[in-house]
């Protein structure tokens, strides 16, 4: 994949994309399937055999939608480059008027 984006970064300096909140899911989503992924491995080696499958499933539930959010974040924040709309990562005070 190939972006055409020239002189726009999607973020200004390494650590933006951690504080964007819409990475937030996706950063979840991982940390409960690392989880998961532990607890599969300690139940199959506890020999309950069906909750193995069960927790093999969810684990990789979780991981699939975690790269899909992630996936789909860096193709707003894509676009948005492209359409040279300010990309804002942190919220910006509100000023009463």
């Amino acid at each position: 994949m190939s972006d055409n984006t020239p002189g726009q970064h999607y973020h200004a300096k390494p650590g933006d994309s951690l504080a964007d909140i819409y990475n937030v899911p996706g950063i979840v989503l991982f940390i409960v399937g690392v989880v998961g992924l532990a607890s599969t491995i300690t139940t199959a080696g506890s020999g309950f055999t069906g909750w193995v499958a069960i927790g093999a499933a969810v684990t990789a539930l979780c991981f699939i939608a975690s790269v899909a959010v992630f996936w789909l974040e860096h193709e707003r924040l894509r676009r948005l480059a492209q359409a040279s709309v300010a990309i804002r990562t942190e919220p910006q005070p509100h000023t009463p008027e």
